[in-house]
Formats: C-alpha cells, sequence, structure tokens
C-alpha cells in the first residue's frame, strides 16, 4: 500500500532561499471521496488517488505521467469539481537528503506560500531551515488543504 507521511507548513518569506525556476502546476480535483486529483505539469498529465488520515499520513496511488493536448487539458480542467490552482512547486534538498516542496501559488491563491516534506517515519526528526515558520504546521489545517484552496481561495480570507 501507497503509504506517505507529510508535513506541511507556512514559511517566512523573507528568509527563502534563491530560488531556482521552478515548475509550474496546475491541480484540480474530479472526485473528492475519494479524493482523485490531476496534476498537469508540462503537458504531462498525472492522476492521484488519495485517502486521508492523522499525524499527516496518507494512502497514495498515482497513475504515471501521460502526455496531454491543449484539447485534453482544458476538458479536464471543465471535468474538475472547482476552479483548478495554479502553483510553481520548487524542491529543495537539505543536508540530510530530504526534499522540502516549496509551493508559490498564483492567481486567486497569490500570496500563499507553503512548504511538505516527506518523512520516512511519523517520528522522524525533521530539521527545520530558518525559511520554514515550524510554529505554523499547517499539516491538518483545513483552509490549506488544497482542495478547499480551490473552494475559497486564499486571497478571499479576512
Amino acid at each position: 500500500m501507497g503509504l506517505e507521511i507529510e508535513r506541511k507548513f507556512l514559511v517566512h518569506h523573507d528568509l527563502l532561499p534563491p530560488l531556482s525556476a521552478g515548475e509550474k502546476i496546475i491541480q484540480g480535483y474530479l472526485s473528492e471521496k475519494p479524493m482523485v486529483r490531476f496534476r498537469i505539469i508540462n503537458y504531462n498529465l498525472i492522476i492521484t488517488v488519495k485517502q486521508y488520515f492523522s499525524g499527516g499520513r496518507r494512502f497514495e496511488l498515482e497513475t504515471p505521467a501521460k502526455k496531454v493536448t491543449e484539447e485534453e487539458i482544458a476538458k479536464i480542467q471543465e471535468l474538475a469539481i472547482s476552479p483548478p490552482i495554479i502553483k510553481i512547486r520548487h524542491k529543495i534538498k537539505d543536508e540530510l537528503g530530504l526534499i522540502w516542496e516549496l509551493d508559490i501559488y498564483e492567481g486567486p491563491n497569490k500570496g500563499l506560500v507553503t512548504v511538505d516534506i516527506e518523512l520516512p517515519t511519523e517520528d522522524y526528526p525533521i530539521n527545520f531551515p530558518a525559511w520554514v515558520d515550524r510554529e505554523h504546521e499547517i499539516t491538518e489545517n483545513e483552509h490549506y488543504n488544497n482542495l478547499n484552496l480551490s473552494r475559497k481561495p486564499y486571497s478571499s480570507w479576512a
């Protein structure tokens, strides 16, 4: 079973390291339960099925990437249950070899920057870079769930 352990945090924008070019991701949802997500990265479509558990654990099954056309991209976005989100993802490797995935959101979620880290075990010690706001873990905060961000974008928060 594809079980993942992932934690998510806000970041200190002013402490971010210089970033190289990131990857543009268009992300939408075809179903909420089970959660069926699509991502389009450089004309590659990836479908993912997820089930969430507590503590940042989740079941995740992902299809191999498939090249798609502009027409197919438009159609899958039309099928989404809410407007897709757009984000630029930067991958930052730490000194322990773990990858921090920094997402800079665009469109209605502009201004939001989050970071995820996938861990080998739930109790794995994390070496936090200075730019990670360790006091603001959002792993289980539903407001920051990407499906919820597509329904109630960051720009609409009070």
